[in-house]
């Protein structure tokens, strides 16, 4: 068995995931059938990871679960089984974008390390059990396929006969799994979903499909590019929204549905980026006099509830009792988190601003924000500082209010994950170790690499002053003849090394 125990996102451009299992002495005595982890979720991607094991070796694979004919996703990943006793003789592997498909779903090493050694160096505890270190970033999603055009269209478009008759309303993909929801992509040829309604320019739409999960509406990213070679139409990055029927704005280019076609098709490249789902809520504001004077107080009403991607129930409640308007986020349904498990959430709040044609969501600064969740009576909540003055909210015309009054927020679901173990363990002992020792040889290194150029500036100094006096000789000026005055150009530089400890002592506790 293998226990999802920790996880961190490192805020890196690989938009890096570090997970880490527990691993149980099963894995290392069960000759008789691979264990695979629980599934957990990275890039909208389900995955999870499996053990192979044969006498004396044990293998290690990073299986993709939400599989899908015609879609390939992309993974820099690495392995690592973290020592007890140092993290220099921590034993891993890893790739660069390695190619997931449905007829190769799982990439890992089967020789991983010798089920001895695991023994023999120090990775496992008393119990048989050692920690595993898996480390995701850059996952790439990639759909391919074509739009496939009636025969009889095409023949009509090669003799350059008006094609207006023959074009379909509407071409679509087959489906395809991104998010934990199913997507297809559908063209519109005469540039509008609504086909009593067509256009005389031919000038195409195209539309992001959601076919499944329609209780949330979602935000997603994506870029596609249609045709081929001096056909080719690139979209770049589309942010969209898909309403609770799962439609969106689609894309819509300033192009001709024939100028794509070749050989009877419209080939299709799709990279999708992002499918996050999206709860809203609106929260009633009263504006009334404040008591012995003209002035006008603001009081929020009510709380409102919105519901997560696993169902879970949440309360955001409006506080307008300060300078500025706060939202304070609460956990309704903590008591569902499993015993003895931490249920780690991440999310983004925006409010919404009207303009006159359109809305736009505003993020609450410090977004994202998260927090680490165990079972209780009840949660405190999380307190959001907007940037919203609540004088604004009594000016006619405020932009955040709608026509009712109220203030609507929309919550924007990132990360979930359920953690084995709710409580500091043994297992934290070794990170804390790793961590100590990383410190004192960064220590270290910086202090050699002081020495270094202070060594370097000297040299520099020496070569200066002879070129001055019109020789070059490496006896005309000692760079230990000027200690002083080097120690005196380095205490006017600034370098931070921690404790500011210039020991090169590198022996670990």
């Amino acid at each position: 068995m293998a226990l999802l125990y920790r996880f961190v996102k490192i805020p890196d451009r690989a938009n890096s995931h570090v997970f880490t299992f527990i691993v149980t002495k099963s894995v290392t005595r069960d000759l008789e059938r691979d264990v695979t982890s629980k599934e957990f979720s990275c890039g909208n991607q389900k995955w999870a990871i499996t053990f192979s094991r044969t006498d004396k070796v044990l293998g290690v694979y990073l299986v993709w679960k939400s599989t899908s004919d015609l879609m390939r996703v992309y993974v820099d990943f690495s392995f690592t089984i973290l020592n007890r006793e140092h993290f220099s003789v921590n034993e891993g592997f890893s790739g660069k974008q390695v190619k997931f498909t449905m007829d190769c779903p799982a990439q890992g090493n089967r020789n991983y390390i010798p089920v001895s050694d695991l023994y023999s160096r120090n990775f496992t505890d008393n119990n048989g059990e050692f920690q595993l270190e898996l480390s995701m970033g850059h996952v790439r999603t990639m759909f391919d396929t074509e739009f496939r055009l009636p025969t009889s269209m095409f023949g009509q478009l090669t003799r350059g006969q008006s094609p207006v008759a023959k074009i379909p309303a509407k071409v679509e993909t087959t489906y395809f799994t991104f998010g934990g929801f199913d997507w297809n992509l559908a063209l519109y040829p005469q540039g509008t979903s609504d086909p009593s309604s067509r256009n005389s320019d031919g000038r195409l739409s195209l539309y992001l499909n959601r076919c499944t999960g329609f209780d949330h509406q979602c935000r997603v990213r994506y870029s596609v590019v249609l045709g081929d070679g001096e056909r080719r139409l690139d979209s770049g990055i589309v942010d969209d929204v898909s309403d609770s029927d799962g439609k969106s704005y689609g894309w819509h280019p300033r192009a001709r549905f024939g100028d794509l076609i070749y050989k009877g098709t419209i080939r299709v490249h799709l990279e999708m980026m992002l499918a996050n789902t999206l709860s809203e809520v609106v929260s009633s504001v009263v504006l009334q006099p404040s008591t012995g004077s003209a002035a006008v107080a603001v009081l929020a009403q009510g709380v409102s509830q919105a519901y997560d991607r696993d169902k879970q129930g949440w309360i955001i409640k409006t506080d307008c009792h300060s300078d500025s308007v706060r939202l304070h986020m609460v956990f309704k349904d903590i008591h569902n988190v499993p015993r003895n498990h931490l249920r780690y959430v991440s999310w983004t709040a925006y409010i919404i601003r009207y303009h006159k044609n359109h809305v736009e969501p505003i993020p609450i600064p410090s977004a994202p924000f998260s927090h680490y969740y165990a079972q209780d009576a009840s949660d405190e909540g999380i307190i959001m500082e907007t940037e919203i003055g609540v004088s604004e909210l009594r000016e006619p015309g405020c932009p955040y209010l709608n026509d009712k009054g109220q203030l609507r927020v929309q919550v924007e679901w990132e990360e979930s994950y359920l953690l084995f173990q709710a409580t500091y363990h043994k297992y934290d002992d070794i990170y804390k170790i790793h961590n100590q020792q990383m410190r004192k040889e960064i220590t270290a290194l910086q202090a050699e690499n002081y020495g270094l150029e202070r060594q370097l500036f000297s040299y520099q100094k020496s070569i200066a002053y002879a070129h001055s006096r019109g020789a070059y000789s490496d006896d005309m000026v000692s760079p230990e003849g000027r200690e002083e005055e080097d120690d005196h150009f380095y205490q006017e530089r600034h370098y931070s090394l921690g404790d500011r400890s210039l020991s090169t002592d590198t022996e670990y506790a």
